[in-house]
């Protein structure tokens, strides 16, 4: 039972950015402090130190998650890019196949930041969240709320 316990609290994670680039976890030990990962702007296999990558990355978001997180949705996001109304992400494929059609777009935080700015600059600032709430719930922070006496909810933020 406790060694359920300790596995559930890993983070555990397949696609990350560093460096600014999109990579793909091949093989992973802690023990080891080693991570062969694919990266997908090169197109080869990388060797890292695990302690340095879980310092240094950056989360990857499908287009799905950052839908969810912007309150807007999935085909929006993507007529975005492909309008080229923002910038086009990064595309991850088969690793076994590099030059297939088949493709899905990871977002990086500065990705969705840039997505949030411009949405905001568009004028749809319906039911999005604010750049801090976004902030939070990015890094996984706890967003608390108050009730205001006209039954809005507003952010309440505690210094760090």
């Amino acid at each position: 039972m406790a060694r359920k316990n300790r596995q559930g609290l890993r983070k555990k994670f397949v696609y990350f950015f560093l460096n600014g680039k999109l990579h793909k976890v091949l093989k992973l030990s802690r023990a080891k402090d080693e991570l062969i990962a694919w990266c997908y702007l090169d197109k080869k296999r990388m060797m890292y130190s695990y302690s340095q990558v879980d310092k240094n990355m950056e989360k990857a978001y499908t287009v799905i998650e950052v839908s969810k997180i912007l309150g807007r949705h999935r085909v929006t996001i993507e007529e975005y890019i492909l309008q080229g109304k923002i910038k086009q992400p990064q595309k991850m494929y088969p690793i076994s196949n590099p030059d297939s059609k088949w493709s899905k777009y990871m977002l990086s935080e500065s990705d969705i930041l840039d997505i949030h700015e411009f949405i905001i600059d568009a004028g749809h600032i319906r039911d999005l969240p604010s750049k801090s709430e976004l902030r939070a719930l990015l890094k996984h922070n706890l967003i608390l709320y108050t009730k205001t006496d006209d039954g809005k909810f507003v952010p309440v933020w505690k210094a760090e």
